[in-house]
């Protein structure tokens, strides 16, 4: 079932299919909730799948200039309420990691288990930061498919990108669908997060993350360094993957979240 729930500052739109315990699914930056089709077909015969375009991508629609991760994380929860459930599992990809990890601080009591999927609960560096502002000033001045061409295949291995040719373009077509003022309003939202690894140490539920062993976006410092300050977390590595296990290993990724759901 698709719907639309109309709030305030925001169009939504998402879909459920399946019956179950309710898991969530969070798509990432220049992304929609399609990119879960193969992984909800996976799961919709044990959960009751809920995925969400998140305002200012696919076709939800927000013209906020900053689309906050605490703004997001409160239109999921209006979703979520909206599809009468209750306790969830929740899992996030990139963007969409950082939007759980405000979800995780903002309604604990809802959530069953947390997996970030190729996301960290780090704030963004100075860099890191800074190319997010300069890829604002690329969308203002209409130059937003540079940003597709320089920042899709850094989503994929080195070595996957001839293999899956045919994703990368298909991603691509996503991120170029993407409206110039959900792009604008997202950067300026992921610039601002604040750390957040707090809510994976005091976190009461059970988390998972997730990371690609050749990911261009986060490095295996990175992620073992996270590894090794959340001891009570869950670390699971692909071990052929960038920053799209569930396109470069779907296998591997099924595996790893009905064990995470388990």
């Amino acid at each position: 079932m698709e719907g639309y729930l109309e709030l305030p500052t925001c169009t939504l739109r998402y879909r459920i299919s399946g019956s179950g315990p309710a898991l969530v699914l969070l798509h990432g930056y220049l992304e929609n909730l399609t990119i879960w089709d193969e992984l909800t077909v996976e799961l919709e015969s044990s959960y009751s799948v809920l995925t969400i375009d998140l305002p200012g991508h696919g076709k939800s629609i927000c013209k906020q200039e900053v689309i906050g991760m605490d703004f997001m994380a409160d239109c999921v929860s209006a979703v979520i309420r909206t599809a009468g459930m209750d306790k969830i599992y929740l899992i996030g990809h990139s963007m969409g990691g950082y939007v759980s990890l405000a979800f995780a601080e903002r309604y604990p009591s809802w959530l069953k288990g947390l997996c970030l999927f190729h996301s960290t609960p780090n704030a963004d560096n100075h860099e890191k930061r800074a190319a997010r502002m300069a890829d604002i000033k690329l969308v203002k001045e209409g130059n937003k498919e540079q940003i597709v061409q320089n920042n899709i295949p850094r989503l994929f291995a080195n070595q996957n990108l001839e293999r899956l040719a045919g994703e990368v373009e298909h991603i691509k077509s996503i991120a170029r669908s993407t409206s110039d003022i959900g792009i604008v309003g997202a950067l300026n939202g992921m610039a601002q997060r604040p750390d957040r690894n707090h809510i994976v140490d005091q976190a009461t539920f059970p988390v998972t993350m997730i990371f690609g062993r050749f990911d261009n976006l986060i490095s295996m410092e990175v992620a073992q360094n996270l590894e090794d300050r959340h001891k009570k977390a869950r670390t699971v590595y692909l071990n052929n993957s960038g920053h799209m296990g569930f396109l470069e290993e779907p296998d591997q990724t099924i595996s790893v979240i009905s064990s995470f759901l388990k």
